[in-house]
């Protein structure tokens, strides 16, 4: 079995259209919608930036390490 790969985009109303080679015509085809990854450096500035924005609330500068190891004991002691 020959597969036939296409890139498109999905429209805004969320249709995909693709028009099948004429050997397929009246077959019955399985589809298969795979979305495409942003490129590696792009999901780690977003990462990053995810990052920076979680350490500057508010609620993260007043915790510390004393408060991050009481809370790994406690969940390790099932309290």
């Amino acid at each position: 079995m020959n597969t036939i790969t296409r890139k498109i985009k999905v429209t805004p109303d969320g249709w995909v259209k693709i028009q099948a080679p004429a050997e397929l015509e009246n077959q019955e085809v399985d589809v298969i919608i795979v979305p495409r990854r942003p490129p590696a450096a792009e999901r780690v500035a977003a990462w990053k930036r995810l990052c920076e924005e979680i350490q500057s609330l508010p609620s993260t500068k007043e915790i510390t390490d004393d408060d991050i190891r009481k809370e790994i004991e406690d969940y390790r002691a099932g309290r």
